[in-house]
């Protein structure tokens, strides 16, 4: 039995593609193919690579301080957007309620 690259996506098995073992095999393959086989490799094993990071990040007590941060100035980033916009309806609302004279 041969083991097959590949990893778990979604609960699922993807296998990867397998890069020609041989020169003979790489000449019968269009060169253009074979870098964008290579290129493809690359960013999977990046986002993979980048995946396990962000774990480790979560996982570790500075990871969540940052985390908690981040959400936190985003949350009050929001919160101020709409209270501007309330108060700028709201001054909408009152100029449309004045009598016109």
């Amino acid at each position: 039995m041969t083991e097959k690259t590949g990893r778990f996506e979604k609960g699922v098995w993807v296998e990867e593609p397998v890069a020609p073992k041989t020169p003979a095999a790489a000449n019968n393959e269009n060169p253009i193919d074979a870098r964008l086989a290579a290129a493809s490799r690359s960013v999977i094993s990046a986002m993979d690579d980048l995946a396990k990071a962000t774990h480790d990040l979560v996982a570790t007590e500075e990871g969540k301080k940052h985390i908690g941060k981040t959400v936190k100035e985003k949350t009050d980033e929001i919160e101020k957007s709409f209270n501007d916009i309330i108060s700028k309806v709201k001054a909408e609302v009152e100029k449309a309620a004045k009598p016109k004279k």
